[in-house]
């Protein structure tokens, strides 16, 4: 069992994202810390076209609720700092411990 994970851009190409979070949920033994950096919820419907964007980003109360139903607690979740260069979406990091 995985003491720590980390799910990288990972979520928004995810036909479920709640499911992908219980998998990681059941590889991981109970105090395990799951780390998620995703893009926060956007409008760019082009990137569906583009690059397979299944999700147009996520709220934190739902990655909050996500990661809640997958059997993890002591959830955070922050925005990460913009970049005035980058042409993409925003970004929060938010870190859960497995019950």
């Amino acid at each position: 069992q995985l003491d720590a994970a980390m799910l990288f851009l990972v979520l928004h190409y995810a036909a479920d994202p709640a499911r992908a979070l219980s998998e990681a949920a059941r590889v991981m033994r109970a105090g395990g810390r799951l780390l998620i950096v995703d893009t926060q919820p956007h409008d760019r419907v082009e990137y569906q076209q583009q690059m397979g964007h299944v999700w147009l980003g996520f709220s934190d109360k739902q990655i909050s609720r996500y990661l809640a139903g997958a059997g993890f607690d002591d959830v955070r979740v922050r925005p990460l700092p913009v970049d005035p260069e980058s042409k993409g979406p925003a970004l929060f990091a938010a870190v859960a411990t497995r019950t």
